[in-house]
């Protein structure tokens, strides 16, 4: 669900003439991040714009466990734009309780049994608008995950991980799709040896008014070990702009392997400056 998050606090795609979890790619604790928002309309930043996001996560989930695992997430995050260019900075604050403990980017770790937090892995990411064609955009973005969590608290592997992805955006008349495709490079923290795998989403947003969208997509992640399972959940949410500067996001989370969670429910709210 940090892929939600990832995903619905990165800038909107701006459709002119010419020219997103706090997780993970869609959601990649993705991170979920990388990505993009579904949300339409915005103009480009060609001054500059800072928006400054806060919110929640929470999710449950067994992981493969007999009991079930459950994760706050409470993200900063500060996001700079200007022109084609898109610059975000994610630092959460993480509460995880049970026998698995699982990291914004969708790592699961062996947990206490107990309760652990603490801050998480902060997250800084680069984008560029790489091509436009009337309604057809799309995106080319770097993550890269510094290890301030404390390992010891099971709040994150201790390593450094990247990412590259890319984010096509097609716009026809109310209704937006999205779809994206990356590639992750995970640190090995010491006796593991994780795969660096592929991660997708897919996405469609339909802008109900000239203030509200909704929106589902779906996330997919290769196995991070040959007996992993692979990432696969659904979100399912809605944005509102009571005003230009302020949005508001709430969505929900179903998850369909032991790499995701259950369930899991969210919130952002961004103000732009």
């Amino acid at each position: 669900m940090p892929w939600a998050i990832s995903l619905l606090g990165w800038s909107e795609p701006v459709f002119a003439a010419p020219g997103v979890s706090p997780r993970g790619t869609g959601r990649a604790w993705a991170a979920r991040l990388a990505a993009a928002v579904l949300v339409m309309g915005g103009g480009a930043a060609q001054a500059g714009e800072l928006t400054l996001s806060s919110g929640f996560e929470y999710t449950s989930g067994k992981y493969g466990d007999r009991d079930p695992s459950t994760s706050w997430y409470f993200p900063l995050v500060a996001r700079y734009e200007e022109g084609p260019a898109t610059f975000k900075l994610t630092l959460p604050y993480l509460r995880n309780t049970g026998a698995v403990s699982r990291t914004p980017d969708g790592v699961a770790i062996p947990g206490s049994g107990g309760t652990q937090e603490g801050l998480g892995d902060l997250v800084a990411a680069a984008g560029m608008t790489l091509l436009t064609h009337g309604d057809f955009l799309v995106d080319g973005i770097v993550k890269l995950k510094l290890p301030t969590a404390d390992p010891d608290k099971e709040l994150g592997t201790g390593k450094t991980d990247w990412s590259l992805q890319a984010d096509a955006w097609w716009r026809i008349g109310g209704l937006m799709a999205l779809v994206t495709l990356g590639w992750k490079k995970y640190g090995d923290p010491d006796g593991v040896d994780f795969r660096n795998p592929l991660f997708a989403s897919l996405g469609l947003s339909w802008r109900l008014s000239a203030t509200t969208s909704v929106g589902v997509f779906h996330d997919w992640r290769e196995r991070l070990t040959p007996r992993g399972a692979e990432v696969s959940e659904a979100t399912l949410y809605l944005s509102w702009k009571p005003e230009p500067d302020w949005k508001l996001q709430v969505y929900a989370v179903q998850g369909f392997s032991d790499a995701s969670p259950e369930l899991g429910v969210g919130m952002l709210v961004s103000r732009t400056f």
